[in-house]
């Protein structure tokens, strides 16, 4: 999961897939100072607006999901831990930006020469600085949450782990679109517990042993993984793929990848569901809500069918996974007053 951006998902999901620009063939003799080279990068690869609405519904979202899913929360608002999360989670996002823009190197110089790094707008030693300093900026942020510092550091440390085996060892192959997803998945996990770990601090209730809180969230994981399972694939559904193109439909064909992707949104609509109970009534009937990103898939699905789109339509693209999180951040805000 991860904002908008013109690129594949490696460390992260996003928001949308949108054609390059011609570049020029050379790039700049000159990219300036640190300062210019690194905005350079931010609106070429990290929209700021755009990449700070989705850190901030995926943070609150996620936690409203987790607030209506524990009895022991009632009233639960979103507070300054949370604001807090959103701020770690827009970092975060900026960083593993940096990372697949690094591991996507070789590859842009001869397929997207206008990515700001390819053209040497900003340079890879500048980036690395940005992961340090950024990394440095999280771990003191979340210094006084022990178990949101440790899962932070975690993923931090998982993403240097990727990033050195595809650029030391050339694994897995940028091609390997699958393997390159399911090594990935990791990152996105640890930063959902990372959320987890803060609305359990935020609310009083870190108390509890670490299998107790591990049993808990594993269906809430789902539902997020799944929607952005959904996600993934249909930010790389392409009728016909160009000649270098990395897609789920050169592996999967263009109907399992669709069915997939609809089949992934309405699992994590279902496993929500079963652990919000809609059907009881009262606060929990607020739970039906987790229907609506559902619906947004359906028509996606039946608009790219019957117009014969060459690629899934992009407002669906990127308003499918903030859809989730708002829906779910109202779940939350209803179902516990």
């Amino acid at each position: 999961m991860s904002p908008p951006a013109a690129r594949r998902a490696t460390t992260g999901p996003e928001a949308a897939t949108v054609p390059e620009a011609p570049a020029p063939t050379t790039g700049p003799t000159d990219p300036g100072p640190l300062a210019v080279r690194l905005g350079a990068f931010l609106r070429g690869s990290f929209p700021l607006p755009l990449s700070l609405v989705f850190a901030g519904v995926w943070a609150v979202g996620a936690t409203g999901l987790f607030a209506a899913a524990d009895a022991r929360v009632v009233d639960w608002r979103p507070g300054w831990g949370t604001v807090g999360a959103a701020l770690t989670v827009l970092v975060d996002l900026l960083l593993m930006r940096a990372a697949d823009d690094l591991r996507d190197l070789p590859y842009d110089r001869r397929h997207n020469p206008s990515r700001p790094l390819a053209r040497g707008a900003v340079l890879p030693r500048d980036l690395y600085v940005l992961f340090g300093a950024g990394a440095a900026f999280l771990l003191l942020l979340n210094a006084g949450n022990r178990s949101a510092l440790l899962l932070i550091a975690a993923q931090l440390g998982y993403t240097v782990l990727l990033v050195g085996a595809e650029l030391r060892l050339g694994w897995p192959r940028g091609d390997a679109v699958v393997t390159g997803v399911l090594l990935s998945s990791p990152v996105q996990v640890l930063l959902n517990l990372y959320l987890y770990a803060v609305f359990l601090h935020d609310t009083g209730l870190d108390g509890d042993t670490v299998a107790r809180a591990g049993k808990h969230v594993l269906p809430l994981l789902a539902v997020i993984m799944l929607a952005a399972t959904h996600h993934e694939l249909v930010r790389k559904v392409v009728r016909e793929p160009g000649a270098h193109e990395r897609t789920y439909v050169r592996v999967f064909g263009l109907r399992t990848t669709v069915a997939l992707a609809l089949g992934s949104a309405a699992a994590s609509a279902a496993v929500s569901l079963a652990v919000l109970r809609p059907w009881t009534g009262g606060p929990a009937g607020w739970g039906w809500l987790a229907l609506l990103p559902v619906a947004v898939a359906a028509l996606a699905a039946r608009l790219f069918d019957r117009t014969g789109a060459a690629r899934w339509p992009v407002g669906a693209v990127v308003g499918y996974l903030p859809a989730v999180f708002v829906c779910h951040l109202l779940i939350g805000l209803g179902g516990t007053s």
